[in-house]
């Protein structure tokens, strides 16, 4: 029975060691926690398409929410054709919300992006992208110089607002890996299964003010976009939310990108912060679309949380050297000194 409890504690010991040891090479954190140990993400996902739309509604479970895979992509990046298409092979049939940011400030080549979808990534990412693209090298004098990150890069991608990969070098045997591992681990958020979320879109026809000539094309769509968030954690440690509104167009079409690719998807034309608040409502106008008339709403809720384990009345986890002792204690003595 003492053998047992030894490889029981051993067990408790060493798997969380070579757990962490592990996963700590196989992604950058998207955000930079703070030291009271704060945790974030991103869960929402549910969409509605605006075409046609007079009133819709998506209501889900937090259980049924898809995983968002956020992009930071350019129309000249070739290195995101790469990257997308192994994105593309792990995705493969699982539902999953995709958002593609394409390069805006201080860019001449992309059409796509806008000051509040850059804005949206530099204040949510920048700090964890300035990390990942750090690089060092070799000086000349034989000593290290470190060449600082960038804010924007592309191509970058993140995974239910945690996991960020940025370039083309692989933290495993193969991009489709590294994917495909942040996609399985899913969101880390702290709430309780029985939460929900969910999204109403309702657009009214009004006609245009008479001054403004014969040049009018008619009635207009006023819309109005109502949101309802019933989240609790199931541990009592502090959280909050920031809702987003992400207006998306399926697809694009630009064949000037230098990237050779025609057919842009998952185009993000503006991001809006809608508050903190867990209900309300909101009257937008949203962007037109590139082309076509696919553009679609897509409800984002960021979520911070203080790690349960450096809460105030949390008790600290025994040291390795406690539990050392513990497994002193339970290895069986020599036969000769067997009390049984």
């Amino acid at each position: 029975m003492r053998r047992l409890w030894a490889l029981v504690l051993i067990a408790l010991v060493l798997i969380p060691i070579q757990s962490s040891a592990a996963t700590d090479s196989l992604w950058d954190d998207a955000r930079i926690a703070d030291e009271l140990g704060t945790k974030s993400g991103t869960i929402g996902g549910i969409s509605i398409e605006l075409s046609n739309t007079t009133y819709q509604e998506s209501t889900s479970g937090i259980l049924d929410l898809p995983s968002i895979v956020e992009v930071y992509t350019a129309t000249w990046c070739s290195n995101c054709i790469k990257t997308e298409q192994a994105l593309d092979d792990a995705i493969g049939d699982l539902e999953v919300t995709r958002i593609h940011y394409h390069r805006h400030l201080y860019e001449t080549l992309d059409p796509f992006g806008s000051n509040s979808t850059d804005s949206r990534w530099v204040e949510t990412y920048g700090a964890g992208s300035l990390l990942s693209t750090e690089r060092s090298m070799t000086a000349s004098d034989g000593g290290v110089m470190t060449i600082p990150g960038t804010e924007r890069s592309a191509p970058s991608k993140v995974f239910d607002g945690e996991r960020m990969y940025t370039g083309i070098s692989t933290k495993s045997n193969s991009l489709l890996t590294d994917y495909s591992t942040a996609l399985a681990l899913g969101s880390s958020h702290p709430f309780a299964s029985n939460g929900s979320i969910s999204l109403e879109v309702s657009a009214s026809m009004t006609s245009p003010p008479q001054d403004q000539g014969e040049n009018n094309s008619g009635e207009i769509l006023d819309y109005n976009f109502q949101w309802e968030i019933s989240l609790w954690a199931e541990e009592e440690s502090p959280w909050e939310l920031n809702t987003w509104l992400m207006f998306v167009e399926d697809v694009a079409y630009h064949p000037e990108g230098s990237n050779g690719k025609e057919n842009y998807s998952n185009v993000l034309h503006e991001a809006v912060k809608v508050g903190t608040s867990h209900a309300g409502s909101f009257a937008f106008e949203p962007p037109e679309p590139w082309d076509g008339d696919d553009m679609s709403v897509v409800l984002v809720v960021d979520w911070e949380a203080r790690d349960a384990a450096n809460s105030p009345n949390s008790l600290p986890a025994p040291g390795v050297a406690t539990l050392l002792c513990m497994l002193a204690a339970l290895v069986p003595r020599r036969q000769g000194e067997s009390l049984s």
